[in-house]
């Protein structure tokens, strides 16, 4: 399968089989997939919550406005976004430097106590971010790997922050529904044209 064809293939599913399980090594497999992902200065912002159980499930489906495919999902993906991680700049220095990728860490600790150190906004903004990017390749990594999923933002934050026992330093970005399609989707719907998106040099200049 091309990465074209996975693009194409790929839908957001709301109705599961819910006599399909997806199994640890599906998920381990589509996790170590897509955390191949950018991340900013390699930080891998990304952790998982993994949902399987009948009980965790009814509890996101309980504070997700009771969306029937979280039930019957094989597997629900909390998506959380690390929002200090530019802290965790220790784990990666010794390899970008052996690697060749710096010098020294010298760069990379100004990023870290200063760029990202004092900048609040720019840590929580930087982990939705780079956790979006990996979940883009998540959809066509499951794709591939024969898997339904669809990403979830109707959910209250607090109430799944504390119902999963979710520290403060730490967004959740989405859920992700992961499990087999048992209604087949109906077409696509609409998406706008290239020339309705899209413009040369300056906003509004159209692409001749």
């Amino acid at each position: 399968m091309t990465v074209s064809e996975a693009i194409k293939l790929r839908r957001s599913v709301h109705s599961y089989d819910p006599t399909k399980k997806v199994s640890d090594e599906q998920i381990r497999q589509l996790i170590e997939l897509s955390t191949l992902a950018p991340s900013s200065f390699n930080l891998n912002h990304w952790r998982f919550i993994v949902v399987t159980s009948d009980e965790g499930k009814k509890k996101l489906h309980e504070n997700s406005l009771n969306q029937r495919h979280l039930l019957d999902a094989g597997a629900v993906l909390i998506v959380l976004g690390k929002i200090d991680a530019h802290l965790d700049v220790g784990l990666f220095v010794d390899d970008w430097i052996e690697k060749g990728y710096y010098p020294d860490d010298n760069h990379l600790n100004i990023v870290s106590s200063k760029f990202y150190g004092l900048r609040p906004s720019v840590q929580r903004d930087e982990a939705i971010r780079s956790t979006s990017i990996m979940t883009g390749i998540m959809l066509l990594a499951a794709v591939e790997m024969g898997l339904s999923t669809a990403p979830v933002i109707g959910f209250h934050f607090d109430k799944v922050m504390e119902a999963f026992d979710i520290p403060e330093n730490y967004v959740p970005v989405m859920l992700m529904t992961v499990g087999y399609e048992k209604t087949p989707m109906p077409p696509r719907v609409k998406r706008l044209g290239f020339e309705d998106i899209c413009y040369k040099e300056n906003f509004g200049k159209p692409i001749e």
